[in-house]
């Protein structure tokens, strides 16, 4: 639920479908958090809002590694490091590790 409430304070659009009914997901402009009758989804046109800036910077540098001055992708950076001290590892360029670690940040909103 967290990826979605960050998305939607990102401004993404919310899709809703009601609990075994085979109808189609429809476009809703709101969140009902007690309701546990719905599936909810992030319209697909605004998946990427789920990411914050960290984790973005993240995705972007697996999937290319070169630098550019950016303080989004310093943070991104900083973060890879220190997970990998926590985990014991020296710091190498590592595109899954990016990915792992952006998805872990964009669960907290990062």
């Amino acid at each position: 639920m967290s990826r979605l409430l960050f998305a939607a304070a990102r401004g993404a659009k919310m899709q809703t479908k009601w609990v075994d009914s085979g109808a189609q997901w429809q476009t809703t402009g709101q969140l009902v958090l007690v309701d546990d009758m719905r599936y909810y989804r992030i319209h697909p046109a605004d998946e990427h809002l789920q990411y914050g800036p960290i984790s973005t910077a993240l995705r972007e540098m697996a999937a290319d590694n070169s630098w550019s001055p950016n303080s989004y992708r310093v943070l991104a950076i900083a973060a890879a490091n220190e997970f990998q001290v926590y985990l014991g590892g020296v710091r190498d360029d590592y595109p899954l590790f990016y990915l792992f670690l952006a998805e872990f940040l964009a669960d907290e909103g990062m």
